[in-house]
């Protein structure tokens, strides 16, 4: 079990090490397209649904929106769940059958307070859709983090990594981390920093994808 989750920290890292520096090698060893590439079906001759190329191209954008997309999805690397902040933790069988937006975030973190504004406005803008947001704060107290969502009035899930086991795969390279998990439970895209997250376009991508 011990060399399993070593392998599965070190693919993790590889994929992390790849959104930021854009390598071109995916953690599976499979060719990944750069960034704003875009890989249809219909270029390769194989025939798809309308559907599915749909999904492809929702996929596809979030390149140009400033995410690493990875041609292979990866599995995500959680065997247990995620204490909240209030309420219920969140089992691994929740990444399933939604879009889920998975951001690692820390108080202490000044462009990780600059985007939870956006953050939250994408939770509103989202609400009735296949979509959640997971925010996972790394390794403080859960009375600080508490202090900190009362105080801001943010409304939009929070979940805790006190140990910072989570973190140390997720956000190994810097906060705020964030992933994009399909509906199969699986990472298809990430990025390092932040960003506005209630923009036009990625919003539409994301009900593209939440409804797909």
């Amino acid at each position: 079990m011990k060399v399993r989750i070593l392998y599965v920290c070190l693919v993790f890292s590889l994929f992390v090490f790849g959104c930021s520096a854009k390598q071109t090698q995916s953690a599976a060893s499979a060719s990944t397209p750069e960034p704003g590439t875009r890989q249809t079906a219909a270029a390769s001759g194989v025939q798809v649904s309308t559907a599915q190329q749909s999904h492809a191209d929702s996929v596809s954008s979030l390149s140009s929106l400033g995410f690493y997309v990875y041609d292979t999805p990866i599995d995500l690397p959680i065997s247990s769940s995620i204490p909240a902040l209030a309420g219920d933790s969140i089992k691994v069988g929740a990444f399933t059958g939604k879009i889920s937006l998975l951001n690692f975030w820390a108080t202490w973190c000044p462009p990780c307070r600059a985007e939870m504004p956006s953050i939250e406005r994408l939770h509103k803008q989202m609400s009735g859709t296949k979509f959640q947001i997971i925010a996972v704060n790394s390794g403080e107290r859960r009375s600080q983090v508490a202090s900190f969502i009362e105080k801001n009035k943010y409304t939009f899930p929070i979940y805790l990594d006190e140990s910072n086991e989570l973190s140390s795969i997720f956000a190994a390279r810097g906060l705020p981390s964030t992933y994009l998990v399909n509906k199969e439970g699986k990472v298809i895209a990430a990025r390092i920093g932040a960003m506005e997250y209630d923009q036009a376009e990625l919003i539409k991508v994301l009900k593209e994808l939440a409804d797909g």
